[in-house]
C-alpha cells in the first residue's frame, strides 16, 4: 500500500485532499508505487502513453487502497476501475465518483477538439470546412447554415474497413471480410480439388442443367451404356470415374467454370448481407445513409446531442460511433462463413459454358470412336430414352413381352431380346421403323436379324 504522503521516482500530482489524491506517474519505479496490484506488472503495456491514477484514501481492498486508472494514447482515452476492469466511456467512469475529482477527470481529459468546434458552430462563430476537417479525419464536407447553425450539414467519409470495425468485429470476422470484399481473387467457399473430388464420387447432377444432363447421358450411352440412367450411387460413380479418366481437361474446365461461379455468387451473397445488416443502422440516432459503408452525412445539432448521450467529449467521430455500433451485436459471420449460401448463381453463363465443353467431349467421341453415325446414335438414342430405360421389361400393343437392351453402335439398330413361345429368350435387332412394327404386330412382322 502506497503512502500517499510520500512519493517515489518521477510523478506529478494533480490533485489532492484528505479522501483523494490524482497522480500522473512518469517512470516505473512511480508507476508501480501507486498503481493498483492488478495493473502493477504493465507498465510496458502503458508507459507509451499518459497514465492518470486516482488513489481513493478511505477506501482499502484486500491488495491496497482502490485506485482508479486513465490511460490515454494515440488520440484514444480508456478508463479503468478500481478492480481492473475498463468501462467504454467517461460517463460510465465518474459514476463512481464524486463531483470533486469529477471536474479534475474533466479538466484532464478535457473536450475533444472536435467537440470544441461543434460547440462554437452551435453558439453562431465561423467555423470553417478545413478546421472541422483537420479536427477529425472522418469529416469529408461541411455546409454553414447560419440562420440555424444547429442545423449545419456535415459529411462523414469510411473506408469500408474503417465502418466495419464501427461494430467491434472479431480479428476473423474483419479477416474474411476483406479477402471475400477485396479487389483480389475470389474466396474459395467451394474448391476445385474437392469439386473433382465429388464428381468422381458420382455427385454429377450439381454441374449440369436439365438439357446438359440430356447431352452428358448421349454421352455415357456412348462409353458407359450400362450407368446412363444415372439412377443409383453405384452407376453415378461409375459414371463420374469413366468421364473423368476419359476426358480429364473438359471435366476439369466444366468444374473450375461451376465452382468459379459458386465462389463468387456465395461472395456477393456475403458482401450483400453484410452490407444489408450494417448500412443504415445509424439512422435512429440521426445518421443518413450517402452511399452504403462508405458515406453518411448528419447536423451539428445531432452530434452534440449523441456527445451528450454518450457522456464523453474526448471522442473522435469513429469512436463515439463505436460506443454505439459495438452494443448492436450484427458481427460475428467468421463463425458461420461456410453456411453462406449462394442467391443469385448465373446459370445461363455456366450452362452454355459447360454446353460447350460437352460439344467438345461429343466431338472427340466421333473422331476416335468406331461408332458408323455418332449423331444419328445419339438422336435414336435420346428418343428411345424417353420410353424406355436399358435392360428394362415392357410389352408390345398385343402383349408380347421383350427386353430393351440398347443400341448397337456399330449399325445403329435396336437390340431387343424377346421371349419365345417355346420359352427361353430370342436376341434380335431392328431398324427404327422395324422396331415401331414390330411394337404394334409382333407376330405379323418378323423382319429381325438374329444376333445369336
Amino acid at each position: 500500500m502506497p503512502n500517499t504522503n510520500d512519493s517515489r521516482g518521477e510523478s506529478k500530482i494533480i490533485f489532492e485532499n484528505d479522501d483523494w489524491l490524482i497522480v500522473e506517474p512518469f517512470d516505473y519505479e512511480s508507476y508501480t508505487y501507486y498503481a493498483p496490484e492488478n495493473k502493477k506488472s504493465q507498465w510496458n503495456r502503458y508507459r507509451d502513453g499518459d497514465v492518470y491514477l486516482i488513489v481513493d484514501k478511505n477506501s482499502q481492498t484486500n491488495t491496497g487502497l482502490k485506485t482508479y486508472m486513465i490511460y490515454i494514447a494515440r488520440g484514444s482515452t480508456y478508463y479503468y476501475l478500481w478492480n481492473g476492469n475498463e468501462v467504454s466511456t467517461k460517463k460510465r467512469f465518474i459514476d463512481y465518483l464524486p463531483d470533486e475529482i469529477i471536474k479534475q477527470v474533466n479538466d484532464i481529459v478535457g473536450d475533444g477538439k472536435l467537440y470544441s468546434l461543434l460547440v462554437k458552430i452551435n453558439n453562431g462563430e465561423e467555423v470553417s470546412g478545413r478546421e472541422l476537417e483537420d479536427a477529425d479525419e472522418s469529416i469529408y464536407d461541411f455546409k454553414y447554415t447560419p440562420k440555424a447553425p444547429f442545423k449545419s450539414k456535415i459529411t462523414l467519409s469510411f473506408d469500408d474497413d474503417e465502418y466495419v470495425g464501427l461494430f467491434d468485429p472479431s480479428d476473423d470476422d474483419l479477416w474474411y471480410y476483406r479477402v471475400i470484399t477485396g479487389s483480389y481473387d475470389t474466396y474459395e467457399f467451394e474448391s476445385d480439388y474437392q469439386s473433382i473430388e465429388d464428381f468422381q464420387q458420382g455427385y454429377l447432377e450439381q454441374f449440369f442443367s436439365r438439357e446438359n444432363l440430356v447431352k452428358l447421358k448421349e454421352i455415357l450411352s456412348i462409353i458407359l451404356p450400362d450407368a446412363v440412367e444415372l439412377n443409383t450411387d453405384e452407376k453415378r460413380e461409375a459414371a463420374g470415374k469413366k468421364l473423368y479418366d476419359m476426358f480429364e481437361r473438359e471435366i476439369d474446365e466444366i468444374i473450375s467454370d461451376y465452382v468459379s461461379e459458386l465462389n463468387a455468387c456465395k461472395s456477393r451473397t456475403f458482401e450483400k448481407e453484410i452490407t444489408d445488416s450494417l448500412c443504415n443502422v445509424f439512422f435512429n440516432y440521426g445518421i443518413i445513409t450517402k452511399r452504403c459503408l462508405k458515406e453518411y452525412y448528419t447536423s451539428v445539432g445531432i452530434l452534440l446531442d449523441l456527445y451528450d448521450t454518450i457522456g464523453d467529449t474526448s471522442l473522435t467521430i469513429k469512436e463515439l460511433l463505436f460506443k454505439i455500433g459495438s452494443d448492436m451485436n450484427l458481427v460475428g459471420w467468421g463463425e458461420y462463413i461456410y453456411e453462406y449460401q449462394c442467391d443469385d448463381f448465373d446459370n445461363e453463363s455456366v450452362d452454355r459454358y459447360v454446353s460447350g465443353y460437352l460439344d467438345k467431349i461429343m466431338e472427340k467421341l466421333e473422331d476416335e470412336s468406331q461408332y458408323v453415325d455418332i449423331h444419328e446414335y445419339s438422336e435414336l438414342y435420346k428418343r428411345l430414352a424417353l420410353k424406355y430405360k436399358l435392360n428394362g421389361r415392357y410389352f408390345t400393343k398385343n402383349n408380347r413381352d421383350f427386353f430393351y437392351r440398347g443400341i448397337d453402335p456399330e449399325n445403329n439398330r435396336i437390340l431387343i431380346q424377346v421371349f419365345k413361345k417355346e420359352g427361353g429368350l430370342e436376341d434380335r435387332s431392328y431398324t427404327e421403323e422395324e422396331f415401331n412394327n414390330f411394337l404394334v404386330s409382333p407376330e405379323l412382322f418378323e423382319g429381325f436379324i438374329r444376333i445369336n
